[in-house]
């Protein structure tokens, strides 16, 4: 029997979610729901690749002060967390004391509840919240994978799946994003190590894609479609 107290109820919320801010929230209060302060959202890699915390779709509400211990970027393929993603098919509970994590950082947390997810493309997704709670029994774990699975089939017809129509890959959407936030080539190519000439034509490929003639149009043209927010 399923245990009614572990469902989050996401109201008309889900339906109004429109970009990726407003999938943070609605993971974030989902883990919150679970009494988790943390969660990450990611991409389920190669057997031998780690979470890189700066994909274009991941999402985490982890403190930059974390960061500096994943190299700002990615946690390694031998974190337990990352380990157990990899191998599971289905909702998961880890007990963070006998399997620390990187990704748990200085918060003491207890435990950590991880769902496994899928997009109509195949590509594998995991959602992992760490918390100060109890490990959940399989019945709370089924609640709370459906309310995860909603709230990611929404996330993917949104968001990735116009990822994937506007043909822009992930140094594209990197560099977009960069944009937006007023920065130069010249800056991009320093933040992303490249040189300023390979973001020039990043960025015209960009333009080509997305049929826009100047990079002001290009920002405007993604903030529309979600790619960035």
């Amino acid at each position: 029997m399923l245990m009614p107290e572990a469902a989050y109820h996401l109201g008309p919320e889900l339906g109004r979610a429109v970009n990726r801010m407003d999938f943070f929230r609605l993971f974030k209060a989902l883990a919150f729901h679970q009494q988790c302060q943390y969660f990450i959202l990611s991409e389920v890699a190669g057997e031998d690749e780690g979470i890189n915390l700066q994909h274009p779709h991941a999402l985490h509400n982890l403190p930059e002060s974390w960061l500096g211990k994943t190299n700002g970027r990615s946690v390694g393929s031998d974190d337990p967390s990352v380990l157990q993603s990899k191998r599971s098919t289905a909702p998961f509970s880890m007990d963070l004391q006998d399997h620390p994590s990187s990704l748990a950082g200085a918060s003491g947390a207890q435990a950590a509840i991880g769902v496994p997810l899928h997009t109509l493309a195949a590509k594998r997704y995991c959602l992992l919240m760490f918390g100060d709670t109890e490990q959940p029994q399989h019945e709370s774990l089924a609640v709370v994978a459906l309310d995860a699975t909603l709230i990611f089939q929404r996330y993917f017809e949104v968001i990735l799946s116009l990822d994937s129509i506007s043909g822009l890959n992930e140094r594209e959407i990197q560099i977009v994003r960069w944009t937006s936030e007023g920065k130069t080539s010249a800056e991009i190519a320093i933040i992303l190590g490249l040189s300023e000439h390979t973001v020039n034509s990043y960025i015209a490929a960009v333009l080509r894609k997305l049929h826009v003639v100047n990079r002001a149009q290009m920002v405007a043209s993604a903030l529309r479609s979600g790619l960035i927010t």
